[in-house]
């Protein structure tokens, strides 16, 4: 699903619907506005076969959204939006067994520009399309599985354009209602993987850095709003976020200085998978 192809499919996509023709958002909309407040998900980690890793996560997601008519051409809407979440996961596995309380942290940060469609009666469509970036850190150095198999520390950074559509819809008595479904073009990963907390083992085991450049990211949410008079917005909103990522480009494992095992075999950082699901709640103003 990753492939030249496919990139350029959604950005030609991105392209045609901001050329379309825009509509001049409500004043309500119009001007600059602030979204801030936590969000609590569960979030599963898998290598298939391999392991499995699934916690709950606590964190706090916050956002800037300007809208002024043809502020870039057709573009009416610049959003920066950011999320940093911290939680536990339990790890399990067929061959290194099970460790429990591994402290998992998650920072993201995005910025999109789109256009304010006409849909029917009071619908407002955008379609937007940006770049993301997010990283993921596993604490798990110093820490010993059932079956004695030593942990490590592990960081993913990913870099990605999302591109996307969002949908809100005006209702009575101050109620909105809306969505949205995003596609995630993966452009570029590391996965930093840090052998060298296995050391106390007796042997010197050497970092590696794994390229990631295949794979996607999905997210949809739902969004219910009720307007609080002064105060502002009251947010709730449901979310999904997926990625799939294929296998990292092959680097030696190195210990004590020396590559291990097969060199025309060298290791690489399975295919994985990454499926959450939240809730946030939020004030808009």
């Amino acid at each position: 699903m990753h492939t030249r192809a496919t990139k350029t499919f959604f950005c030609a996509l991105c392209i045609q619907a901001a050329m379309l023709p825009v509509l001049q958002a409500e004043p309500s909309r119009q001007g600059a506005h602030f979204e801030i407040g936590p969000e609590i998900s569960t979030i599963t980690y898998e290598e298939s076969g391999l392991m499995e890793e699934s916690g709950i996560m606590y964190g706090i997601s916050g956002s800037f959204t300007y809208r002024a008519e043809n502020m870039l051409g057709p573009i009416d809407m610049v959003k920066v939006d950011g999320t940093a979440a911290w939680g536990e996961v339990d790890y399990t596995s067929p061959i290194s067994g099970r460790i429990d309380g591994i402290d998992d942290s998650i920072f993201e940060a995005r910025v999109v520009l789109g256009a304010d469609l006409k849909g029917k009666g009071t619908i407002i469509i955008t379609p937007y399309a940006g770049f993301g970036f997010r990283q993921l850190t596993d604490d798990g150095g110093g820490m010993v599985s059932t079956n004695g198999a030593q942990a490590y520390d592990r960081k993913s950074t990913y870099y990605y354009s999302p591109v996307g559509v969002e949908i809100m819809s005006d209702l009575e008595n101050g109620w909105s209602i809306g969505g949205m479904f995003e596609f995630d073009i993966f452009w570029d990963g590391t996965q930093d993987t840090y052998f060298s907390d296995m050391n106390e083992t007796g042997f010197t085991y050497q970092d590696v850095a794994y390229d990631q450049n295949g794979g996607y990211g999905l997210r949809a949410s739902v969004k219910v709003c009720k307007d609080m008079g002064s105060t502002g917005k009251l947010v709730v909103e449901p979310f999904f976020r997926y990625w799939d990522i294929d296998n990292s480009e092959s680097e030696p494992f190195v210990v004590n200085g020396v590559p291990s095992g097969d060199p025309n075999a060298p290791t690489v950082e399975p295919r994985n998978s990454s499926t959450q699901f939240g809730l946030k709640v939020a004030l808009l103003f």
